[in-house]
């Protein structure tokens, strides 16, 4: 009897975790928050082989201002359950000022914002992407030069205790500083603002630009969860 409830409580967590990456927590790509903008809708995965860059895998794409907690958001704070559960949200058109040309209106947010498992500053790790070299620590950013060419970026840091310096060489996965709030003494959420610029081809002519990082991150996140990272 022991023996068989046993396996029946193993066979039932494996299916909540196989259940964690179900195609339906993740909103399709370019699908934002009402009212936030128009999205990129399309399902090209830019960085394929990407390791998503939040360590443990336990996190939450969606819009720090759009949510509770946030400026348009609905009431409430930050740390409210709903910001804390699936599914995700593409936002990386969301309505902002900086010159994004991937988006519908040639602006946009350059990257996508990603909360980590728990309202927990400085708690859990962003990993490196690829194996890279760090080329910028900013105030509140870490800048990768990956080995394919691609750049990403690391905003809101806990930067008084990050594990890399500038020229650093780093490999996939390998830690680099702690999920934060760090943004120049603006208020802002916990939160990681990932982004990737790479070349692509618009119009005929090869440019470097900011590129949706949101297929991506679902499939770097999905591979992560099955245990293939």
């Amino acid at each position: 009897m022991m023996r068989r409830s046993f396996c029946a409580a193993f066979i039932f967590a494996a299916t909540q975790i196989a259940g964690i990456a179900h195609a339906d927590n993740y909103s399709p790509p370019g699908e934002l928050e009402p009212n936030s903008g128009s999205g990129y809708r399309s399902s090209v995965i830019f960085r394929p082989a990407m390791r998503f860059p939040i360590d443990d895998g336990k996190a939450f794409a969606n819009s720090q201002v759009y949510r509770a907690g946030g400026m348009y958001g609905s009431g409430g704070g930050q740390c409210d359950a709903k910001n804390y559960a699936y599914p995700w949200r593409d936002n990386f058109c969301e309505k902002r000022s900086r010159a994004t040309l991937m988006c519908p209106s040639g602006q946009g947010h350059q990257g996508q914002d990603i909360r980590p498992g728990t309202c927990k500053a400085s708690l859990y790790w962003a990993v490196a992407a690829e194996n890279g070299i760090v080329t910028n620590i900013g105030s509140y950013s870490v800048t990768i030069q990956g080995s394919s060419g691609a750049i990403f970026r690391y905003l809101h840091l806990d930067m008084r205790n990050l594990r890399v310096k500038a020229l650093d060489k780093v490999s996939r996965g390998e830690k680099i500083g702690q999920v934060s709030n760090f943004f120049n003494g603006t208020p802002t959420t916990i939160h990681l603002h990932f982004e990737i610029k790479q070349a692509v081809v618009v119009n005929g002519t090869r440019i470097i630009t900011f590129v949706p990082p949101y297929t991506s991150l679902v499939a770097a996140h999905k591979a992560l969860l099955a245990g293939t990272p």
